[in-house]
Parts: structure tokens; C-alpha cells; sequence
């Protein structure tokens, strides 16, 4: 911002009778919510409402990243692949650990009086519905819990964290103040939301987001900027009101400490720790007919050449601890700062230690990577989740038990062929659970569905997504062991260093989607849309696997064929069928090493031996 655009700004609100810039038609006691940030994560119900959530959000992930995120695309029956249900349910578990910016998003976009056409279809929804009511209505309103979690879900989109990283990294804290006085001077409908950071062990962490509503100039070059804050409801009588952050204009520093008992945050020009999040980055437009690629980069759909975006890796802790991310072999504590890499700190706003995430750049791919974890300090032991995001999957080292004084390492190696896990055991102790998640693998089809009566020619599309479970393995300490996906093979490949032989629990759960379009009649012919989803879980609670070998499963051949079967033979055979799963194996291809990761290379050989195990299978929905 120019010096003469200062100066205007100081002169502004310097003529105004209390020497204060506000936010137009903003009133805290109307426009903000009448519930805490804890409050509200107390009253979200996950697993009580998990089906009004996934068919609410379903949509929502389709307006973010398009009908890629649906089995075969389909846009007026989306079924979510395994890859985009599993980053939506991870990124919905981080809401027990505050739900904060999400809040202030809400409270700042239901504000916006005679919003413009950019501003969310859910918004004019919810003000339909409730009017300004909403901000006193009870926490447990469900259209209120989504609404406020659609904005919170958003701060890990590209097009959100990138621009708001751009600010936290190039402005001083007196261009903070000054653009956010710049906003208000203008009466703008675009504002801010202001995320603000602890530095803890050298990293941004128990991250918080404020919404400015007023600057106030107290002489001198200290100036006021006040704050609706998601954790103190306005008029109760246990929580303070008039909370501002301190700007000091002649030192270049910032302030905030709502109470005199709670953690205090501050920084200076160098610190780098608050930033601003403009509320148009967050807002999209229903369409009436979704783009398979939406307004949104997805993290975890398919990379293509012909798409401009490069595809990347993400790495997210849900829980708290410190998260560490190296190349494999690297000597250095941190990922190579000449690479573009970003991290995307965590704004739940009550005081967890969250580490904040990693997005690297697509030459990471390929390369092992070495992820280490270490506890929180004075924290009982936790369970925590990894999640791996790359292009066209996901993957997690879930259910991960994290003591205080604990650290352990991981592996990973992300591809565009899949994703690779290691988990290395500190002592003996029983695998946490690991996951692969896939987007879907579409094909179509014709053949003549004509019967000795009728003549009918059917299009058949098939679309598919696979995810697997491995658990239950019992490991020595210092052992590793490896799950792998390799799309290209369509295998999963599972393996250990024990040097004994392991059992381990396995689970594959298809997701398939068949849409038929059958033309009946040659002359005057009528034309029948059918589509037939169903789900499946295939529980193999003990594959063997011995020392020296590693195994794998071609994971399509778990899937009922359709072939030119008419949609009543299908049916019939996905109620009567049963389905064991055949795992070849191969000499164990990764040298032995102290340390690193497991690697399951394919031989290219005919496997020295084949073992059928029967899974039970469990039917979730067909329709």
C-alpha cells in the first residue's frame, strides 16, 4: 500500500468524532453467534447424524472440486469415491479439535447485507430459512452445524491457504492493520477474517481466527482493531466484552490477549504469525449442472497432463504432536526450503496443539519420505491419525496410540501410482490401522440386451473405487511393515521384516456404480436410464504372510463382473454371491536395512505361490 494511501486512510479515520473506522452495518450483539467455539464442537454429533452429514457435504465437495469426486461423475446421484469420503471424514474429525475459523467464516459471510451473486447458495439458503435469527439460535440447529463446517472444511483448499499464507509471509503487521483499515474505509462487502499463531517448537501452532469488526486510533501510532472472537459469546456475564487485537504502528508489533489468565499472542515484523483470509476467496456459486472439474483445486482427485495444476502431496495430523517431514535420508530437520513448499497451519481456535500440515510440490513424488511424530508434552497417550493426501488417493496410519515422551517414525513414498506406507514399531505392539483410499476406475461398454420378443442395445458405463484396511499384525520392536497400492497393476501388496510368519486382518470395501442406457425398439425406439449402486465390505480376518515374502491381491477381481448381464441378473448376483480372495506371493524384494522404509518392489515374475482365504462378505446398499 502507497504512503499517500496511508495517509488518507490516517485522515480518514482521525475526522471521525471517536476516531474509529468500523465494518458497515455490523453489530456484534446481532451479528455474531450466542454459542462458544466449544459449545458448538460439543453439540455436533458426527456418527448420530453420519448420513444427513455425508449427503449435505456430498454436495458441497461436488460445488468445491466438481463431479470428480463422484463414482463415473454423475451429478444427480453422486456417489463419493473412496478417496473423496475418507478426506471429508478426516477433515471432519478435526472439528473435535475447535471449530473456530469455521465460525468466524459464518459469522462474517451471514453479515453480508444484499449479497452479490458470488455469494454461496447455502447462505441464501440458511437466510431463507432462519433470517438473522440464526446467530441466537440453538448450536444444535443441523443446517447451522453444516453451514458453519462447509467454511471450515474450506481452509484447506488451495485457493484459500494460498493467498492467506502470501499475506502471513509478506506483511509487516502494520500493513495487516492497514489493510484491514483500508476495507472498512471503503465500506467494502469483502472483508477479512484474521488467523492468529502461537510459535511452538518452531512451527505455527494452536491457531486461532478472529473476525475484525472496528479500528479505533489511540494516538501515537497505537491503534485498536476490534474482534469478534468464537470462544467468548457477547453478553454473558463470564466472558469479556470490547475484545481488541494491540497494533503499535512505530515498533510493528501486534498484541492479543483476551483475558488476563489466557495465553497470550503475540509478534512482531519478523514473527510472521497472523495473517488475513478475505471472505470472496471462500465463496463460490451454485451451478445448476456441476463441471467435473469445479472452482476449487481437489487434493485428492486424478492428476492429468492436460490439467493445468500440478498434482501435490499433503500431510496432515489430526491430533496434536509435533509432525516432522523429511526426504527419506535427508540430513536436515525439515523439508528442502528451495522447493516450493507450503504449510498450512490450523485455525481450530482453542488452544490444541495441532501441527500444521504440509503441501509439497509434485517433485516430492516418488521419493520416501520420513514422517516423524512426537507427543505432546504433559498430554496423556492419544490416538492420532496421518493422513496422506496424493493424486488420486488417500492414505492413513490411523488409530496411532501417541504417549508424551514418545517419537516414532513413518514412512511414506506418494506416487501417481499410489501410495506407499511404512509403519516402523518402537516397541511390540499391535499395527495401527492402515488405510488406502482410491478415486474411482471408470469403464463403458455396449452389447445386444435383445430378447427372443424385444430388441433392446444397452450402454453400460461401469465406475468402481476400492479402499483396503490392514490391522491386527503384531509387531516386534524395530520391525516395519508395508501396505502398498499400485493402480497401475490394480495389487495391493502387503509385507514385513519379522522374519516370522504374520497375520494380518484385511478388509476391502468396493463402492460400484453401474449406469445402463438401454435403447428398446429399432424404428421407433424408446430409450431407459437405469443406474445400480452397491457397496461392499470383504473381511479376511487372518492372511498369512511368511518372513520372507510379500504378498499381494489383484484388488479389481473383487469385484462382481457385470459383463452384459441385465440388471436383474446382476441383482440376483450380488445377493447370492460370496468371495474369497486369492494372495499370490513373491520373494521379499526389499534389502535388509536398519532403518528406512519397507519397499514391496513387483518381481515381474509368476508368484512361487498362490493361497486362497474366504472373507466374509458384508452388503452395504444396493439400489
Amino acid at each position: 500500500m502507497s504512503s499517500e494511501r496511508r495517509q488518507a486512510l490516517l485522515a480518514q479515520i482521525q475526522a471521525q468524532p471517536n476516531g474509529t473506522v468500523s465494518l458497515p452495518n455490523f453489530d456484534l450483539s446481532e451479528n455474531t453467534f450466542q454459542f462458544s467455539n466449544s459449545e458448538l464442537v460439543n453439540a455436533i454429533n458426527l456418527q448420530r447424524d453420519a448420513a444427513a452429514w455425508e449427503a449435505v457435504l456430498t454436495e458441497q465437495l461436488e460445488q468445491l472440486f466438481g463431479t470428480q469426486v463422484c463414482i463415473g461423475s454423475e451429478v444427480r446421484a453422486c456417489v463419493l469415491t473412496s478417496a473423496a469420503k475418507d478426506w471429508l471424514q478426516t477433515q471432519l474429525e478435526r472439528i473435535d479439535l475447535g471449530i473456530g475459523e469455521g465460525m468466524a467464516a459464518a459469522a462474517l459471510s451471514l453479515w453480508q447485507q444484499n449479497p452479490p451473486q458470488a455469494i454461496p447458495w447455502w447462505q441464501r439458503l440458511i437466510n431463507l430459512l432462519v433470517g438473522r435469527v440464526v446467530f441466537g439460535l440453538a448450536r444444535s440447529l443441523f443446517e447451522l452445524q453444516t453451514f458453519i463446517a462447509n467454511l471450515f472444511l474450506m481452509q484447506g483448499v488451495s485457493e484459500v491457504f494460498q493467498p492467506t499464507q502470501d499475506i502471513r509471509e509478506t506483511f509487516t503487521p502494520t500493513e495487516i492493520l492497514f489493510t484491514i483499515l483500508d476495507i472498512f474505509a471503503t465500506g467494502s462487502l469483502n472483508p477479512f477474517t484474521m488467523g492468529i499463531y502461537h510459535i511452538v517448537r518452531g512451527g505455527l501452532m494452536e491457531g486461532h481466527a478472529l473476525l475484525p469488526y472496528q479500528v479505533e486510533n489511540k494516538g501515537d501510532g497505537q491503534y485498536w482493531v476490534y474482534v469478534y472472537d468464537s470462544n467468548y459469546p457477547v453478553g454473558r456475564t463470564d466472558t469479556p466484552s470490547n475484545l481488541y487485537v494491540e497494533f503499535d504502528t512505530n515498533a510493528d508489533t501486534w498484541r492479543y490477549q483476551p483475558t488476563s489468565d489466557s495465553p497470550e499472542f503475540k509478534g512482531d515484523a519478523t514473527s510472521k504469525n497472523i495473517d488475513l483470509t478475505q471472505l470472496s476467496w471462500r465463496q463460490i456459486e451454485k451451478q445448476d449442472d456441476p463441471p467435473y472439474r469445479g472452482p476449487f483445486t481437489c487434493p485428492f482427485c486424478n492428476a492429468e497432463t492436460s490439467d493445468s495444476v500440478e498434482p501435490t502431496i499433503e500431510i496432515s495430523l489430526i491430533g496434536e504432536g509435533t509432525l516432522t517431514v523429511v526426504p527419506y535420508g535427508s540430513a536436515n530437520d525439515s523439508v528442502d526450503v528451495s522447493e516450493p513448499v507450503t504449510v498450512v497451519p490450523f485455525k481450530g481456535g482453542l488452544n490444541q496443539d495441532v501441527p500444521p500440515s504440509y503441501h509439497l510440490p509434485a517433485a516430492f513424488l516418488n521419493e520416501p519420505l520420513q514422517i516423524t511424530l512426537s507427543g505432546k508434552a504433559g498430554l496423556a497417550t492419544q490416538l492420532v491419525t496421518l493422513q496422506l493426501t496424493g493424486p488420486g488417493y488417500t492414505a492413513n496410519f490411523s488409530t496411532i496410540p501417541l504417549a508424551a515422551d514418545e517419537t516414532l517414525k513413518l514412512y511414506a513414498e506418494l506416487n501417481p501410482t499410489g501410495p506407499a506406507l511404512t509403519f516402523v514399531s518402537n516397541q511390540a505392539t499391535e499395527l495401527p490401522l492402515l488405510s488406502i483410499h482410491l478415486n474411482d476406475d471408470s469403464s463403458t461398454s455396449t452389447f445386444d440386451s435383445s430378447t427372443a420378443d424385444t430388441f433392446s442395445f444397452t450402454e453400460r458405463q461401469v465406475a468402481k473405487s476400492s479402499e483396503f484396511e490392514m490391522s491386527n499384525l503384531r509387531l516386534p520392536a524395530g520391525k516395519r511393515v508395508t501396505m502398498a497400492a499400485r493402480e497401475d497393476l490394480k495389487r495391493l501388496y502387503l509385507g514385513d521384516d519379522d522374519g516370522a510368519k504374520s497375520r494380518y486382518s484385511l478388509i476391502v470395501r468396493n463402492r460400484i456404480v453401474i449406469r445402463d442406457r438401454i435403447q428398446v425398439g429399432e424404428r421407433r425406439p424408446d430409450f431407459i436410464n437405469y443406474t445400480l449402486t452397491y457397496e461392499e465390505d470383504l473381511r479376511t480376518p487372518e492372511i498369512e504372510v511368511a518372513g520372507d515374502t510379500q504378498a499381494y491381491f489383484d484388488y479389481d477381481r473383487t469385484f462382481l463382473d457385470p459383463a452384459d448381464k441385465t440388471r436383474e441378473e446382476l441383482l440376483t448376483r450380488f445377493e447370492q454371491r460370496g468371495f474369497p480372495i486369492t494372495i499370490a506371493y513373491e520373494p521379499l524384494t526389499s534389502p535388509p536395512e536398519e532403518v528406512g522404509p519397507l519397499r514391496l518392489i513387483p518381481t515381474e515374475a509368476p508368484p512361487i505361490a498362490e493361497r486362497i482365504f474366504q472373507s466374509t462378505l458384508w452388503r452395504t446398499s444396493a439400489e
